[in-house]
This record gives C-alpha cells, sequence and structure tokens, in this order.
C-alpha cells in the first residue's frame, strides 16, 4: 500500500468496522497503560476480533490482522522498544499488505506525524485520548486505505460498557483522572496526557458497581496523580470521598489506589487507611529523589524531612501499611552527597518495593525548556543504580521477613501479567517488572496477592481462582512471600 498524508480525524466521523479477524497488542508502560489497552483491546473485541497478547520477537503474530503498540514516552528506552517492535511488525506486513499497524499512547502522542515518517508502514497513530476509537480507526484504513492521525485533545477516554475483556477476573482498575499539572522537570506526562481531568463522582462508582457485579473482588482506582481526584468537579469532591464511596460498593472485598503525589497527599487520606475496612493497607507515592537540592531542581514541592513525616503519618495511621515508591538516579548536577542522601531516604523509608531508573533527558519536558544539561556520566549513573538496588534490596529483604510467621488473607487471581492471553506488558517497564516475577513464581504453584500488594506463592491441591483464602507466611524474598494455606 503506498503511503498516504495521513487524516487528521474529527470525532464526528464514525466509521461501522464489519471486517473481523485477529488483534495483537504489545504494552509498554505504567499501570495507566495497561488499563488503556484492555481498553484498546476491548473496543475491538466488541466488534468480533479475538484479541491476543503480543510476543515481543512478534514470534505467533503471521495470523495478525492489526497490530497494535500502546506506547511510553517516560524513558527513552521504551520508546526504543516500541519502535523495534515496530520493526518486526513491518516484517509481517511485507508478507501481508493488509495487515493494520497502528501505535497508541503516549509515544503516538508526543511523537504524531514523526512517527510516520520515521515508520511509514504505520497506519494509525493515535493519542492518549483516542484509544478506544480504534474500532473506526481500523475501519478507515481497511474501506478508504486512509492513514490515520488523532492525537487532539477535544475528546474524552470512553469505558463505558468496555468489559468484555475483563470478563473473569477479579482483581481489576478503574482509571478515576488522567494527566498531571505538577509540570516536574523530568516529566512529559503533562504533555502526552494533558491537564488533570477527573471522571465525574457518580460514573466511577457505577464502572465500580458494574465490574464487582461481573465477578470482581478488588479494584484499584488509578490515577497519574490520583491525590487531585476532583480538582475540577461542580461540586468538587475528594479522593478521600471517593474511596469512602466505592468502599460502599456491595460485594467489594478490596479497594486499593495509586498513585499519590507526596506535595499533594492530604491528612483525610491517612483517616481513610483508619476508617474503610476494605482499603488495603498499600501506599505508593514516588519521592524520585532524597536530596532537598534534587528535589527543588526536580520542582516536586517538597523537602526530605516533608516525605519523611509523610512517612511517619501513614504508618501511625496504618501500622502495617506497605511502602513503594520510586527513584531517579542521574538527575542533572546529582553530585555524591545528593546520591547519599537518596540511600538515606530509601534506608530510613524503608520501601517494602520501590522502582529505581536512571536519568532520561526527554524532549517536551521542562528540563529540555530549560536546557538543564545531563552532565552525570552514564558509568556513574550505573554505578548509583546499582548501588541503590544493593541497598533496596537489603530493605526489601528485612521488610518482607517480618511478615514470615503471620497469617493473611490472599486474594488469587486468574489475571498473570506476563501469561494472560489478551494482555501482555514489556518487561522493562514498571508493570513488566511486576509480571515478570510473577510468571516466575506462578510456574511452581498458585500466586496471590497480600493487603500490602506483596506477591504470595502457595503449593496448593486445588483451583483458588477468585478466593480469598488464610495463608500462614512461612518464608519471605526481596521480591515475595511464601506460605501455607490455613
Amino acid at each position: 500500500m503506498v503511503p498516504q498524508e495521513p487524516v487528521a480525524l474529527q470525532t464526528a466521523n464514525r466509521e461501522p468496522l464489519t471486517a473481523r479477524g485477529t488483534a495483537f497488542i504489545e504494552t509498554f508502560g505504567c499501570q495507566m497503560n495497561v488499563l488503556d489497552s484492555e481498553l484498546a483491546g476491548a473496543t475491538l473485541s466488541e466488534v468480533g476480533f479475538n484479541v491476543k497478547a503480543a510476543n515481543a520477537s512478534g514470534r505467533g503474530m503471521g495470523e495478525a490482522d492489526v497490530i497494535m503498540v500502546n506506547t511510553c514516552s517516560v524513558r527513552e528506552h521504551a520508546e526504543q522498544k516500541a519502535y523495534s517492535f515496530l520493526g518486526r511488525a513491518y516484517r509481517l506486513k511485507k508478507q501481508n499488505p493488509e495487515l493494520v499497524i497502528a501505535v497508541l499512547g503516549c509515544m503516538a502522542q508526543k511523537e504524531g506525524a514523526l512517527i510516520f515518517k520515521r515508520a511509514p508502514y504505520v497506519d494509525i497513530v493515535a493519542g492518549t485520548q483516542h484509544f478506544t476509537k480504534i474500532d473506526e480507526y481500523v475501519a478507515r484504513v481497511k474501506s478508504k486505505r486512509e492513514r490515520i492521525l488523532a492525537i487532539g485533545r477535544d475528546d474524552e477516554v470512553v469505558s463505558a460498557k468496555r468489559y468484555r475483556i475483563r470478563d473473569g477476573r477479579h482483581s481489576l482498575q478503574v482509571a478515576v483522572m488522567r494527566g498531571c499539572d505538577h509540570h516536574c522537570t523530568f516529566c512529559v506526562v503533562p504533555n502526552t496526557r494533558g491537564m488533570e481531568q477527573s471522571k465525574p463522582f457518580d460514573d466511577v462508582v457505577k464502572e465500580c458497581e458494574i465490574l464487582v457485579g461481573g465477578g470482581a473482588r478488588e479494584i484499584t482506582l488509578l490515577g497519574q496523580n490520583i491525590d487531585s481526584y476532583g480538582k475540577r468537579l461542580t461540586p468538587r469532591r475528594t479522593l478521600a470521598e471517593l474511596l469512602h464511596a466505592v468502599a460502599k460498593v456491595p460485594g467489594l472485598d478490596r479497594l486499593r489506589f495509586i498513585t499519590s503525589h507526596p506535595a499533594d497527599l492530604k491528612p483525610e487520606l491517612f483517616n481513610a487507611f483508619k476508617e474503610i475496612p476494605n482499603l488495603m493497607p498499600y501506599l505508593h507515592f514516588p519521592a524520585q529523589s532524597g536530596s532537598d537540592r534534587i528535589l527543588r531542581a526536580m520542582r516536586r514541592g517538597y523537602t526530605f524531612d516533608d516525605y519523611m513525616r509523610l512517612v511517619d503519618k501513614a504508618r501511625e495511621a496504618c501500622p502495617e501499611i506497605g511502602l513503594a515508591g520510586d527513584t531517579i538516579v542521574g538527575f542533572p548536577t546529582e553530585t555524591d552527597t545528593d546520591f547519599e542522601r537518596t540511600l538515606e531516604l530509601h534506608r530510613r523509608a524503608e520501601y517494602q518495593n520501590a522502582f529505581v531508573f536512571t536519568y532520561s533527558h526527554r524532549e517536551f519536558t521542562p528540563a529540555e525548556k530549560m536546557e538543564l544539561k545531563d552532565d552525570v556520566p552514564e558509568h556513574v549513573k550505573n554505578e548509583r543504580v546499582n548501588e541503590l538496588l544493593r541497598v533496596q534490596r537489603e530493605v526489601s529483604e528485612r521488610v518482607l521477613a517480618r511478615h514470615v510467621g503471620k497469617t493473611m488473607p490472599v486474594l488469587f487471581d486468574r489475571k498473570d501479567p506476563a501469561t494472560d492471553p489478551v494482555l501482555r506488558v514489556s518487561e522493562s517497564t514498571e508493570a513488566g517488572f511486576a509480571a515478570k516475577h510473577e510468571a516466575r513464581i506462578t510456574k511452581h504453584g498458585l500466586s496471590g496477592r497480600s493487603p500490602q500488594n506483596l506477591p504470595v506463592h502457595v503449593n496448593a491441591g486445588r483451583d483458588l481462582t477468585g478466593e480469598i483464602a488464610e495463608v500462614r507466611i512461612t518464608r519471605a524474598t526481596g521480591l515475595a512471600l511464601y506460605g501455607e494455606l490455613c
């Protein structure tokens, strides 16, 4: 097919999709991307497509009618892997010119038409507010031979009735807000996801009711900066109010939320852990650095001491809470002294787990406009990352060991992100790291989640899918708990 100039779609244009076939999707990025892939896949599933997880190597996709890659732009490595995957998809397209290739998500939003120049075989580039229209876009490509560019911010993500792909699972996610207003200097999210937009309060509760009615026992509320939920709603609502409302959905056993921004955490949120019995004791709130100087350069809006006060308040409100964080190593001008403060943060915060990344200079971030020079040598970044990972491994082993001998309720869910027949995530990303580990332990028995969101591995003589069972913890590593059914 000779490449045509991409058509920028207007949201009013709808093209019914009559073709059927097999669609594959590969996902890079955070848990919001994982959910977005579910919704995109559900959109095609509803019109008759058989949606499957893509294989990162491209193997097994020879039958594909549609190949989608949902992309991340937070770090350069994720974009490189996306283009590498597209190259493998191109080899399949040379064998089958009718194959439709689509790029979705954050990289699509950021790069736009540049993707067509770098990968002229791509048919669809759909940004962060358009992936639930993938059925329309595929229809236009097939019927009119058009190339589609859809990156405007003139629409809202549609999630209503997008549940078929999630049937049979017992731990599900609901996006309650998207975007971020913070403009941290290292971050592309405000550019790729836009300003904060909250889903209407009653719509969130209704969606949770539908999912629980369909068999979900655990709901995780998602947002890039979930503490700011409700900011632009009329009347103004808060995350704490939403948690109280969702927690009352009949049949909901467990409730979680991610991700929190330390500058926006409110005291009432800590009270929610005391007041809501089915709110699980888990809090993910990335510090990014332990150095006050680096935190100011990052525009994070708090200090080391501010952050540690939040840690203390969280543990005071909920002594059994599990804390998780994210850290960037090698931010411009970071010195050995700055890095030592980050090591100290990890030791004192006692994260049960943390995701550690090297700084990656990104286009369309405040750092680029400020001309912050990426001046920490790569070998220094690598040395610091390895040291921080060593320290965090020691911390994780110590924290998880405290669970040995305890009995805890564990939810056993069918979904394993690494082997799910519909959804798979790249193991180079946050969600993929967890998926890779989960696949490893699932090979030897059943895998579930503790109240603190820790993987729990047991050997059981029966299928516990969808059940919450009491497990006595007998062993711990820095990555997971192991136990026996009571």
